[in-house]
């Protein structure tokens, strides 16, 4: 699948994921709006965009890839895009053979380390955990916030039972 110009379908291997502000997205508003928000904060590092967890199941690899397609054309900024296949090897496979250069696989699949190898095959990045982003998906999507965090690197904890973020400076965020 050929991607758009501003679209970095690439892999991650030559970017420190702690260079990278991740955002969990789930729509292009969303999307945009990460994108924009950085542009606001004047924000000169990688962008990365990362979808929902599990989102390989019950969106599938064609929607993502037509989801980012749809947000470069009216993207300002190049990002990276990070596909969560949650435990399902086959889904990071899947992922892989429509072109994904970034996914997600948890890694204590039995098969992570196979599927990895054929990641690393195809210079490929595959993510053994979902790293630190800050979450849209969440009722809380306030631009301000989102622009703090790119301006000021403040982090946004998940925990099972409260999805709420934490806006702690950076120094004080442990990830």
């Amino acid at each position: 699948m050929a991607s758009s110009m501003l679209t970095e379908n690439r892999p991650l291997f030559s970017l420190s994921h702690s260079g990278i502000r991740y955002v969990c997205v789930s729509g292009h508003a969303q999307a945009c709006m990460a994108l924009r928000a950085a542009d606001q904060a004047a924000y000169g590092g990688c962008v990365g965009l990362l979808s929902p967890p599990g989102a390989v199941a019950f969106m599938g690899v064609s929607w993502w890839h037509a989801l980012m397609d749809g947000v470069a054309e009216s993207a300002t900024r190049s990002f990276v895009h990070v596909l969560d296949c949650d435990s399902s090897p086959a889904g990071a496979l899947m992922a892989l053979r429509c072109g994904q250069q970034a996914a997600i696989l948890r890694q204590q699949n039995p098969q992570y380390e196979t599927v990895r190898a054929l990641y690393a095959q195809q210079n490929a990045a595959l993510l053994p955990q979902c790293p630190p982003s800050f979450n849209l998906i969440t009722p809380l999507s306030a631009i301000s916030s989102l622009v703090g965090y790119f301006a000021h690197g403040y982090c946004q904890h998940q925990h099972p039972e409260n999805n709420v973020p934490d806006t702690r400076q950076k120094k004080d965020c442990s990830t």
